[in-house]
């Protein structure tokens, strides 16, 4: 079974990560760029005002980063889109904190760390911080969750006829989770998606629903094990196979979508 194809246009890109700051310095890695010296300890999303950046926990700040250099990079007005942002592990940190203070003997919680700990914290903070009043879903689903991400974004860019801002953002997990999820990497990554047709400069990126048992997530090209960790192990990072394809576009990759389906994505030039 296959379904009616997807069409959009990749009008803007943002990331950022420990080890590149923009997707100009992502793409330099994915094509062998050997990893800086240093490593980066968190972005500083200047949309932000810096009292609230202050108190924003690692998710927001990735988020709101990677979202604006993408609005950037396409040219377009961040308060107009409508968006979409994944994480598929949200903020362990908080979540660990909640689960260690209700079970001891002093309940209270830190109104701020609650207000910041709900999974669509990130989208409130880049909602407020644009003043946009366009819609902004929150989606998780784990290891699928840029796949259903993509189809979300792209069913409403089609269907509503407007552009969409889709963030994928996952943070380091808090130790006592480590052994079922063993993430440590910081990654997010941002697309501007226009209409297919609509008057812009970028890439056509083709989705299509497929009838398929067992699909697994391809091989990254990239020969470097920082990516090919982060790739296996962050949730979100699953979205560097798009960004292989849009950096190296005219192919095509099938991807998991759920226990019984797949989503084939083509890029063209």
């Amino acid at each position: 079974m296959q379904t009616k194809a997807l069409k959009c246009k990749i009008a803007g890109t943002g990331a950022w990560g420990s080890y590149f700051e923009n997707w100009s310095a992502l793409q330099a890695l994915l094509g062998g760029a050997d990893l800086p010296e240093a490593k980066l300890k968190s972005p500083k999303p200047g949309i932000i005002p810096a009292n609230e950046r202050r108190r924003a926990p690692l998710p927001v700040k990735l988020a709101v980063e990677s979202s604006w250099q993408a609005t950037q990079d396409a040219g377009v007005e961040p308060n107009t889109l409508t968006c979409v942002f994944v994480s598929g592990l949200g903020d362990t940190d908080l979540t660990d904190y909640m689960c260690k203070t209700l079970a001891s003997e002093h309940k209270e919680l830190s109104p701020t760390k609650f207000h910041n700990s709900v999974h669509n914290a990130p989208a409130g903070y880049w909602t407020i911080s644009t003043g946009t009043m366009s819609a902004a879903n929150s989606v998780a689903g784990y290891e699928k969750s840029v796949s259903l991400t993509i189809l979300e974004a792209m069913i409403q860019c089609e269907t509503e006829n407007v552009p969409m801002l889709l963030t994928f953002y996952d943070a380091p997990v808090a130790d006592i989770l480590t052994p079922v999820l063993p993430n440590q990497e910081t990654f997010a990554f941002s697309l501007v998606i226009y209409p297919h047709d609509a008057d812009v400069e970028g890439k056509v990126l083709t989705a299509m629903v497929n009838q398929q048992e067992d699909a697994s997530w391809p091989a990254l090209n990239a020969g470097s094990t920082y990516l090919t960790e982060m790739y296996a192990q962050n949730p979100a990072a699953k979205v560097l196979c798009v960004a292989e394809l849009l950096n190296q576009p005219d192919g095509q990759i099938t991807i998991p979508l759920s226990s019984g389906t797949s989503l084939t994505l083509a890029c063209e030039r």
